[in-house]
């Protein structure tokens, strides 16, 4: 079996993960790490995202921006977990 030369094979470069500033369920802002997205969520957007603090994506929340502030000069997106609520 011909396997071809290793060097030749390329790995393919992910972009680093968007993180965003989030206070969830009016709780304190913290990091999250968006998962599949590549630009800042919308407001009425729902995404899913994990708090950087976990270092793997079992912990996955599927969030709602409900509102986006500026604190200290970095934005903090207001979401929410009730993503089954009005639009």
């Amino acid at each position: 079996m011909k396997r071809g030369n290793v060097s030749s094979h390329k790995a393919k470069s992910r972009p680093d993960a968007l993180i965003i500033r989030a206070r969830i369920n009016s709780g304190e802002p913290e990091p999250i790490r968006m998962l599949r997205s590549s630009k800042e969520p919308e407001l009425g957007q729902i995404f899913r995202g994990v708090p950087t603090r976990f270092g793997t994506n079992l912990f996955q929340k599927t969030l709602r921006v409900e509102s986006i502030s500026v604190e200290k000069g970095i934005s903090v997106f207001h979401c929410t977990t009730d993503v089954m609520g009005v639009r």
